[in-house]
């Protein structure tokens, strides 16, 4: 047997081919390398070992030409003459303790994170469905430990979600820039959040971080975040907006609140509109005359939260426009008009932001979506932890 070909088959570097044999399923005898052998005790560090004799490492490796194989790995056992402790060597591609190769408990890994359920693995591999499940779960420890020592992303996107009842909320810590999420801790409160703040890793360099118009949330960034400028969504800015309007209708047409095509033609943008949502529109507006400025108004601000690349110049007729528009909206005395007007007033400046950065949290929207579906895979997480795993694994 060529060592091209032993090395293609195992899959691993580090060993000598030595011979093939078939005893229910295919057994491949590879022997360590003598340059892999150990110089020196891993206790002590003694350069003295003695050979205690040939010694057989047996575990479960990659299926081979559609045959389950075992690699039997032939080595030494060493015994160093300083401490008198006994060991064997490190083997490339087999972990202490372990029953397989890490080559086929990826391969499990995979399988399971692709959405095959652990019942068809564990029936194909021959396996118990809890050695899948372990496999999965040491894996995305794994993946999930490396985030301690990742660095604060520049553009960060934060916002919340819902996990069950018992958990009712989540916050969702997105990196904007590389389309993946950073980390997801359960709550959404100050107190819930801190102590995971606290632990972030050069937190100077978050440049940019978009959150929905939550005051905790802001108050978080200024804290921990000091460098990085806020900026409002986009999406949440202009459903605030189209929510104070039309409450604002209903108050002035009570017959809006039983009649939902009104109110779809109402929100809706007028470049979009239909010819039948136009036909309503005017018929709304023949009954109820005093909702066409209030429509017009409603609009012509959702135009104003939807500008993008502005430059600095641009930013401050924007903003003049914006200030004229609030002055209006502050005049009238209806509650919801009010509470527009103290919102856009106390978030002026990363509304301003949002007109020159161009992302959003679309991305951590979209990312929600994945989580809704990961949770109903699983019928639900009554554990964080493993749902947080289970994020990392599929969306990090």
């Amino acid at each position: 047997m060529s060592p091209m070909f032993n090395h293609l088959k195992i899959g691993l570097k580090g060993y000598d081919p030595l011979q093939d044999s078939y005893h229910n399923g295919l057994h491949i005898h590879v022997e360590l390398k003598p340059a892999l052998e150990p110089k020196r005790c891993p206790y002590c560090q003694c350069s003295r070992l003695l050979s205690k004799g040939r010694y057989q490492r047996k575990v479960r490796h990659l299926d081979c030409f559609r045959e389950p194989s075992t690699l039997v790995v032939h080595t030494r056992r060493f015994l160093c003459s300083a401490c008198s402790r006994s060991f064997l060597p490190e083997l490339p591609g087999i972990r202490p303790g372990r029953q397989s190769s890490e080559l086929f408990r990826q391969s499990i890994y995979e399988l399971h994170h692709q959405g095959v359920c652990a019942r068809t693995i564990a029936h194909k591999q021959a396996i118990g469905e809890a050695t899948v499940e372990r496999i999965y779960q040491q894996f995305t420890c794994r993946k999930a430990a490396e985030r301690i020592d990742l660095k604060c992303p520049q553009y960060l996107g934060i916002d919340e979600h819902t996990l069950h009842k018992g958990q009712r909320f989540c916050t969702t810590f997105c990196d904007l820039k590389n389309h993946r999420i950073f980390d997801v801790q359960p709550g959404r409160s100050e107190a819930e959040l801190h102590d995971f703040l606290c632990k972030l890793k050069e937190k100077d360099r978050v440049r940019v971080v978009c959150i929905d118009l939550s005051s905790p949330y802001r108050r978080l960034i200024q804290m921990h975040f000091p460098n990085a400028q806020i900026v409002a969504d986009r999406f949440h800015v202009v459903r605030i907006l189209n929510y104070h309007f039309l409450q604002l209708a209903r108050l002035l047409a009570p017959t809006l609140k039983s009649n939902r095509g009104y109110l779809a033609a109402m929100r809706k943008a007028p470049e979009r509109l239909s010819s039948k949502q136009k036909q309503r529109l005017d018929e709304l507006f023949e009954t109820h005359p005093v909702l066409q400025p209030i429509y017009q108004q409603m609009h012509q601000l959702r135009e104003i939260m939807n500008s993008k690349h502005q430059t600095k110049k641009q930013c401050r007729q924007r903003l003049k426009d914006l200030l004229q528009h609030i002055k209006n909206i502050a005049a009238c005395q209806a509650q919801p008009m009010q509470t527009l007007a103290r919102t856009l007033s106390n978030w002026l400046e990363p509304i301003a932001c949002m007109w020159r950065f161009t992302r959003n949290n679309g991305i951590t929207e979209g990312f929600h979506r994945k989580m809704k579906l990961i949770q109903r895979r699983a019928y639900g997480f009554k554990n964080f932890n493993n749902y947080r795993l289970r994020v990392i694994a599929q969306c990090g």
